[in-house]
């Protein structure tokens, strides 16, 4: 019996819990979430409302280690998109995704349009957020609140 009890512990672990930290939301009042980033440890995740569901509140995300300070030059290519408005996409590569930033202008004001995919080529399913506005992308990366 002694033998038994020792074993089923030994297969009891305990797990450390790393707490999730919400680095900022892109939300109208009202609305529903737009976009959203937070941080467990080193890891940040992007979560953005899929435009293909105009009904559905269907939520795409990806993540990425901030090795080398990545989450700062992802914003730093954000920033620079909304001063230069490049007619195409940026194309970034991430280990499991790439991502595009498309930068447009919308009843004058300039708004940014995430896509994401597992793949990179443009067969490949990708999934795409609505238009953000520039002063929400900056809540967004945690720049304003």
């Amino acid at each position: 019996m002694l033998l038994v009890s020792s074993v089923s512990f030994a297969q009891l672990k305990k797990v450390e819990v790393t707490k999730v930290e919400e680095i900022g939301k892109a939300q109208q009042f009202g609305a529903p979430l737009e976009a959203e980033i937070t941080k467990k440890g080193n890891v940040y995740t992007v979560s953005y409302r899929d435009s293909q569901f105009k009904t559905l509140n269907e939520y795409r995300e990806f993540s990425f280690e901030d090795v080398d300070n990545t989450f700062s030059d992802l914003y730093a290519t954000v920033e620079e998109g909304f001063k230069t408005m490049p007619a195409e996409a940026i194309m970034l590569e991430l280990p499991n995704h790439f991502i595009w930033l498309k930068f447009e202008k919308y009843m004058g004001f300039p708004v940014l349009s995430i896509s994401s995919s597992t793949d990179k080529s443009q067969t490949a399913i990708i999934f795409k957020s609505n238009q953000i506005a520039k002063k929400q992308v900056e809540k967004l990366f945690g720049k304003k609140k």
